[in-house]
């Protein structure tokens, strides 16, 4: 439960010290705040307009003060607001955040699987041909960045055969709230979840598949196989149960992960997702829209942490029970 604990503060310690940098960091650089807080260049601002926004921005008050009006903005969920686009910013990201997660989450569960099932079956049957093939290959596909793997998929399954569409998450024609309007979004996103997917679950298969062939050998294993259990018997329910913890806790972290590399992925697809969001706020020098994103991306990751400790300790008897991991 110790370790549990300690990653819980941790997670929180990181959380808050990106709230304070978020506050502080366009106050502390040099130059006008102003300017990085509305991203507006101070030659483009007349005397009213740098009057207006210090008063709209409280920075003709004490820092302390500032900061309790910055809290308030993340506890009432405005997160800031865009002079460059003139919308709060969680409006914007809630506008986009949906489409990022739409290639996000289902590519975690599918990297999760396949890693899981795949990796335990190769450490389980370790020195076999099938386990040296799949290891060599999710070595080499774990050292190819995300934007390649989606231009090779591009090549193949849009340019060339033509099975996919390349842009967008939905055809021109499509009627939202139908049945073909659902199924045109499907076809659209495949490409990009079979990006993200085939660039994470490498990490996946290759930490089950290590942690498992050091089991292998453990008593408890070489007893269940004396007593005639099948592979499968043996695999899920004896090895998996016992080296759960490392591969959820792995899941959780690599969430954050996935959320970068969808970034990459929504651009060479043309979806209008955070990746474009985020691209627009830094071409255009929108500090308060790049705080928002940094704080949501944060809080995701952090959430995600909080729920592999939780499913940690649920899973785990010793914890349960008052005792601690080995």
């Amino acid at each position: 439960m110790k370790k549990y604990r300690k990653n819980l503060i941790l997670a929180l310690v990181c959380f808050l010290i990106v709230i304070v940098l978020n506050f502080f960091l366009p106050r502390l650089l040099p130059g006008n705040p102003i300017a990085y807080l509305t991203g507006f260049s101070e030659e483009d601002m007349t005397p009213a307009q740098v009057a207006y926004y210090r008063q709209a921005l409280h920075l003709d008050k004490p820092v302390f003060v500032q900061f309790g009006y910055y809290l308030r903005s993340l506890a009432d969920g405005t997160l800031g607001y865009s002079f460059k686009k003139e919308a709060t910013v969680s409006a914007l990201i809630g506008q986009r955040l949906g489409y990022t997660l739409q290639i996000t989450l289902p590519a975690v569960l599918l990297s999760t699987v396949i890693g899981l099932l795949w990796g335990l079956r190769c450490g389980y049957k370790k020195g076999s041909s099938f386990e040296k093939i799949s290891t060599t290959f999710q070595i080499i596909v774990n050292t190819m960045p995300t934007f390649l793997i989606a231009l090779v998929l591009l090549i193949l399954f849009c340019f060339r055969q033509r099975w996919f569409p390349y842009t967008g998450l939905n055809s021109t024609g499509a009627v939202p709230g139908t049945a073909g309007y659902f199924w045109d979004r499907i076809h659209h996103l495949i490409l990009p979840v079979l990006t993200l997917t085939v660039a994470a679950a490498p990490s996946r298969y290759l930490l089950m598949r290590n942690t498992v062939r050091q089991v292998t050998e453990e008593k408890y294993v070489l007893y269940a196989k004396e007593r005639g259990l099948s592979d499968s018997k043996i695999q899920f329910g004896y090895i998996l149960k016992n080296i759960a913890q490392p591969f959820i806790t792995m899941v959780g972290m690599s969430v954050s992960t996935c959320i970068g590399g969808s970034l990459v992925v929504e651009k060479l697809f043309s979806i209008g997702g955070m990746g474009s969001l985020l691209s627009d706020a830094v071409y255009t020098l929108d500090y308060p829209l790049m705080q928002g994103i940094l704080f949501v991306t944060t809080a995701i990751m952090t959430i995600s942490i909080v729920v592999t400790d939780l499913i940690c300790i649920l899973i785990d008897p010793k914890v349960r029970f008052g005792g601690d991991p080995a």
